[in-house]
């Protein structure tokens, strides 16, 4: 791709490096380094490569064309940046955040694609460890593998940001938040990397990450969209925390 990608194009490409856990704009952009940009291609590269896909359990061609979509992403952000590290991009109508501080609001979560789901083959052998809600109820034959996957990703997708909650506190500014964003390696969390640059402190992130805690949505939120009512659901959790306290026991 050419160095005039449209902002739109640059966004999707954004998306598909760095992950759903950034939420890209144009100040974001602004920010973005080649360094940046090679790092989260090579973080990525180690996950996706098709040669790679008997030791990823994964489908060759799937991962294939996973990554000729990775290569296109990093091609065209690479494109668009200048010598000086500008990016260049056409003068379309880009996708407008719609956070003041630059955060986009994250895409639905895709519905389950009943061809590629499934249920765990040996109702009733639940794992003699402990287990999330989530996790116990795919074992003991209630949601399906798609179904987990789904609510754990709409649950992450909806949580408060600690880079946002930081930004709140007035432990950081805008133009630090999106510095973060942009130039920490892809595999290196938010919180890590302001903590290791001194942004603020280990004692600030543990703040944070309690904060969101509490602000998250649990996950039986989630559960109710797939058929389990909150009766049978009540149920579900006692019988999950009698199974790890069982556990805990033995």
């Amino acid at each position: 791709m050419n160095q005039y990608s449209t902002a739109s194009q640059l966004f999707d490409a954004c998306g598909v490096l760095f992950g759903p856990e950034v939420n890209v704009s144009i100040e974001f952009l602004k920010y973005l380094q080649p360094s940046g940009i090679k790092d989260a291609y090579r973080c990525q590269v180690f996950k996706t490569h098709p040669d790679r896909a008997a030791a990823l359990g994964q489908d060759e061609a799937l991962l294939n064309d996973r990554f000729k979509t990775l290569t296109q992403a990093y091609e065209c952000l690479i494109g668009a940046i200048k010598g000086d590290g500008r990016v260049l991009m056409q003068h379309s109508k880009p996708r407008a955040p719609e956070h003041p501080s630059g955060y986009r609001k994250s895409p639905k979560a895709p519905e389950p694609k009943p061809g590629n789901d499934h249920f765990y083959s040996h109702k009733g052998a639940v794992p003699k460890r402990k287990l999330l809600l989530g996790q116990y109820l795919y074992y003991s034959g209630y949601i399906s593998w798609n179904t987990l996957i789904d609510v754990i990703v709409r649950q992450r997708r909806e949580r408060p940001q600690i880079g946002q909650i930081a930004l709140n506190w007035g432990l950081i500014d805008s133009d630090q938040l999106l510095y973060i964003l942009a130039n920490r390696k892809c595999s290196e969390k938010f919180g890590d990397y302001a903590v290791r640059n001194e942004y603020f402190t280990q004692r600030n992130l543990l703040a944070l990450l309690y904060k969101q805690k509490k602000l998250q949505r649990p996950i039986g939120h989630y559960l109710l969209k797939y058929g389990l009512g909150p009766g049978l659901l009540e149920q579900l959790v006692k019988e999950q925390k009698r199974h790890n306290r069982n556990v805990t026991k033995s």
